[in-house]
C-alpha cells in the first residue's frame, strides 16, 4: 500500500471518474497553455468563481505552476459536490509534476491535499476512499525526509501536524484495523509528528481489548 504510484484521470473521464499559505507560482514552457488546452470555457470559469484567495493569485496561475503544492491549494477551494470532478482533473495535473527531483515539502502538502480531496467525497463516489488512501500512504513514505525538512533554520523549525497519519488512523481505527491503525501512531511519534499519539494509541488498545475479552479474534 505504501508503495509510490501514479494515477492519471483522462479529461474524457471526467463525469465518470471524475496548509500552508498559497506558493507563488512558477510556470514552465510547457505547462503555459494547459489552463486553455485541458479546461473548457465553463470548467474555467467554475474554477476561477469557487477560487477566493488572499492576495492576486489567480486560479490559472496555480494551475499553470510547476509546483504541485499550488495545484492542490486550488484544488481546497473546490468544496461543492458538483464541481468535484474538476477536482479529479487538477489533482491528476497535479500528480504529473511530482518528479524525483520536485521539493519534498511541495509532495508533502500536495498528497495532504489530494487525499484529503478525495476523503471527502467517499461517500459519492466509489473509487474516493481508495485513492484516498493512496495519498495519504504516499505522504507517510515522505514523512521522514519532509520531517528533517522542516527542521531546517530556513523552514519551519518544528515538526507539523501530519494529514496521511492522522487520516490512515482514522481510516484503519473506524475499519477495526487496529493493529495497523496502533503502528501508524508508533511510528508517527517516533518520527516526531505534532499529535497527542499516546492519547490515540491508549484508545486503539482500550477498542482492541474489548473486543478480546468478547471473543473477537483480532490480528
Amino acid at each position: 500500500m505504501l508503495d509510490t504510484f501514479r494515477r492519471t484521470v483522462r479529461l474524457s473521464d471526467r463525469q465518470r471518474d471524475p496548509l500552508s499559505a498559497a506558493v507563488a507560482p512558477t510556470a514552465s514552457h510547457e505547462a503555459v497553455g494547459w489552463w486553455e488546452k485541458s479546461l473548457s470555457w465553463e470548467e474555467r470559469n467554475v474554477i476561477e468563481d469557487a477560487f477566493k484567495p488572499l492576495g492576486n493569485i489567480t486560479a490559472r496561475s496555480l494551475a499553470e505552476s510547476n509546483s504541485p503544492q499550488s495545484i492542490g491549494n486550488l484544488v481546497a477551494h473546490l468544496k461543492k459536490k458538483e464541481i468535484r470532478h474538476l477536482g479529479y482533473v487538477l489533482i491528476a495535473r497535479g500528480d504529473e509534476l511530482v518528479q524525483e527531483e520536485t521539493p519534498v515539502t511541495a509532495k508533502h502538502f500536495f498528497f495532504a491535499q489530494a487525499g484529503d480531496f478525495y476523503y471527502r467525497w467517499r461517500d459519492h463516489d466509489s473509487f474516493a476512499l481508495e485513492r484516498a488512501i493512496d495519498y495519504f500512504a504516499r505522504q507517510i513514505v515522505i514523512a521522514p525526509e519532509a520531517a528533517a525538512k522542516f527542521l531546517e533554520p530556513e523552514n519551519l523549525e518544528f515538526i507539523p501536524a501530519h494529514a496521511g497519519y492522522r487520516q490512515l488512523r482514522i481510516i484503519f481505527e473506524k475499519q477495526g484495523r487496529f493493529s495497523e491503525a496502533r503502528k501508524l501512531c508508533m511510528k508517527a511519534k517516533a518520527q516526531g509528528w505534532s499529535d497527542d499519539w499516546d492519547k490515540h494509541i491508549a484508545r486503539i488498545d482500550k477498542k482492541a481489548a474489548k473486543l478480546r475479552s468478547s471473543g473477537v479474534v483480532l490480528d
